[in-house]
């Protein structure tokens, strides 16, 4: 049986310390050039796509010199390509003894940060689908209804903040987190988070987004949206099992109360929907 609790925090202390999860999509590759859907294919970054993923990697470490204590992303090659030149970043500019004392970040590869699965769709052009409509691909053959996609996508989520928000809170500083992963899985995650629009299994809204985040179709490939865990320490958490008898908290989503989660940056203002 599951029990439900909270991510530990002093009540005592008048410091809250925050979250920082940083959310990155992939460089450009050949099917975006010839406006096709990719879903799970795993396809490569073209030379501006590499290109596009260094340009990325020295914003980040502008932005977080010190690095991030973590990083999951989609095992797809794309998104690989495009975490890699961070990593690189980051090994060059630490010492060996840093990389030693453990301030290197842990990495995760997980299935469930892929976009959508979009079975024969995958390959046809984007005029196959309303791209402006989350459902329409919905019952095709192979297809990954999008409540579906919406649900493996809070799964997740409720995983990694499962994991860092204790980290976090017993700390008692604040903690970046870096989540690479596909253009359509930031904008459905936020969307759902903000039950807007609302999803099966979803709701009600528990996020609220502030006033530098511009709702997008996709980020581009040099944006870093970001959504802020305010009180890491305070969410409900329950116990988990996962794949091969894997044991952990995840978020308890029945349990939530407000709107904990703060989507900080998101997309550009030039572009907003």
């Amino acid at each position: 049986m599951s029990s439900t609790t909270t991510a530990s925090a002093s009540s005592t202390s008048s410091h809250h310390p925050e979250l920082h999860l940083l959310f990155i999509r992939h460089g450009e590759t050949q099917d975006n050039i010839e406006r096709v859907l990719q879903g799970h294919r795993d396809t490569s970054l073209t030379a501006k796509g590499l290109a596009e993923a260094g340009v990325l990697a020295r914003k980040l470490h502008a932005e977080h010199p010190h690095g991030v204590a973590a990083i999951y992303h989609s095992p797809l090659q794309r998104i690989v390509q495009t975490v890699q030149p961070f990593l690189d970043l980051i090994s060059s500019t630490s010492s060996g003894a840093a990389a030693a004392s453990g301030q290197a970040p842990s990495i995760y590869a997980d299935a469930d940060l892929r976009g959508q699965g979009l079975g024969q769709l995958e390959g046809a052009s984007y005029d196959a689908i309303d791209m402006s409509s989350p459902r329409s691909a919905d019952g095709r053959p192979g297809v990954e209804d999008f409540d579906v996609f919406v649900g493996r996508l809070k799964r997740v989520f409720g995983r990694i903040v499962g994991v860092e928000a204790p980290k976090t809170a017993a700390s008692g500083k604040d903690r970046t987190v870096l989540i690479a992963t596909h253009g359509v899985a930031i904008t459905s995650l936020f969307k759902a988070l903000e039950a807007s629009p609302a999803c099966d299994n979803f709701g009600p809204a528990v996020a609220e987004r502030g006033p530098e985040a511009w709702e997008v179709r996709w980020t581009d490939s040099d944006d870093v949206a970001r959504l802020v865990v305010k009180r890491p320490g305070e969410l409900p958490l329950k116990d988990r099992e996962g794949a091969e008898g894997e044991v952990g908290k995840g978020l308890d989503w029945d349990g939530f109360q407000g709107k904990p989660f703060l989507i900080d940056m998101w997309g550009k203002k030039e572009k907003a929907l």
